[in-house]
This record gives C-alpha cells, sequence and structure tokens, in this order.
C-alpha cells in the first residue's frame, strides 16, 4: 500500500506526477551510466534537444513537459537557473 501523502504538503497531483517521473528517469540515467559512462552526457545532449524543440516548434501550451526536463536536468546535474550551482540528486 502507497504512503499517505502529508496533509500539509500543497502540491498538486501534477506537480508531484512530474517531480516523481523526473526522479525516475535520473534513477535509469544513472544505472546505464554505470555501464556506460558516455550516457549521462548524451541523454542530457539528447534532452535539451528535446527542451528547445518542444519550446520553439511545438504549438500550444507546454510549459509542464519544458518543466519537467528541466527538473530532470536540474536532478542530474545539480544545477538549477533559479539557485545556481548545487548537488545532484545522489551526490547529496
Amino acid at each position: 500500500m502507497p504512503p499517505r501523502a502529508n496533509p500539509e504538503d500543497k502540491r498538486t497531483d501534477l506537480h508531484r506526477a512530474k517531480a516523481g517521473v523526473a526522479v525516475l528517469a535520473v534513477c535509469i540515467v544513472e544505472t546505464i551510466n554505470e555501464t556506460d559512462p558516455s550516457f549521462r552526457d548524451r541523454f542530457l545532449e539528447k534532452m535539451g534537444e528535446a527542451y528547445h524543440k518542444l519550446r520553439d516548434d511545438t504549438e500550444g501550451d507546454q510549459i509542464e513537459q519544458l518543466e519537467m526536463l528541466s527538473w530532470t536536468r536540474s536532478l542530474l546535474t545539480g544545477f538549477d537557473f533559479v539557485s545556481g550551482k548545487g548537488e545532484p540528486f545522489f551526490e547529496r
């Protein structure tokens, strides 16, 4: 049975789902990177291409997808545009 949500947590279900998918992606990338040390860099490059394609070449509102890609990058690298350089998720 899944753990109960903290009643103090005011995040939406969508926010929690995006955060969970970002963490899952980081787990997959880091696992593959253990046997293929170039994988993380190639993944980040491909994700950057996807971010720009969504932002520049896709009709409609893509903010949710862009945000999830940004969170994934931040978890993998430790960098975000708000706080700058931090620790990657698995190095915290």
